[in-house]
């Protein structure tokens, strides 16, 4: 094979493979979708929170040899949102940060947005890394409705501005759960939801 060619072919392949992978991680054959945000780069999944001035601009953190972002929030409520491939029953979240212990926390998914109404609950230390508190928190998806995909979460700290403090970030890890495919009926099932919910649907018109 020439150099043209084997050129050619690696750069047809590579982006199929790549588009193959998304497809994988989007379709989750295994029922679980895990996403994380770690302050330092972009998600595809994963949007940074807003608004701006609530939450202050991403630092960026040298101690020594470990190098880590972190972003503060000073006044509540906070919003980020998750794209999602399909509907999931359950979201476990994880997230790490550092506040004193009488600032209260709680995080949670929209149950229906047209009605501001959220599924809000306590964020409590759970263990420590480091000097980063980490508390993990579980949601029951159902009847939660997505908009464009997307499910929305709020962060709140009910007077944080009052009272002067604040709470910094390090990181968030959500994994989303349903049950995994074990049967053909399954897969016919899981496809067709799939291709209703994304954007596969449009081929389909």
């Amino acid at each position: 094979m020439s150099s043209y060619k084997y050129i050619r072919f690696i750069l047809i392949v590579i982006p199929i493979i790549f588009l193959g992978y998304l497809l994988y991680q989007d379709f989750s054959p295994s029922g679980r979708l895990v996403v994380d945000y770690d302050f330092c780069s972009l998600n595809p999944f994963v949007s940074v929170w807003s608004p701006h001035g609530r939450v202050l601009d991403i630092e960026k953190i040298k101690i020594d040899e470990s190098k880590y972002c972190q972003q503060k929030m000073v006044i509540d409520p906070v919003y980020f949102d998750v794209r999602l491939p399909q509907n999931f029953t359950t979201a476990r979240l994880t997230v790490w940060y550092q506040k004193s212990s009488e600032i209260k926390l709680q995080i949670g998914p929209a149950v229906d947005l047209s009605a501001w109404q959220w599924r809000l609950k306590d964020i409590n230390y759970a263990r420590a890394e480091g000097s980063w508190q980490v508390g993990i928190v579980e949601y029951d998806l159902v009847g939660s409705k997505l908009e464009n995909n997307r499910l929305h979460f709020l962060v709140s700290s009910h007077g944080l501005d009052t009272s002067g403090q604040e709470i910094i970030f390090r990181k968030i890890e959500i994994e989303f759960i349903k049950e995994p495919i074990n049967s053909w009926p399954d897969l016919m099932e899981r496809v067709k939801g799939f291709i209703l919910f994304s954007r596969l649907k449009f081929l389909f018109r």
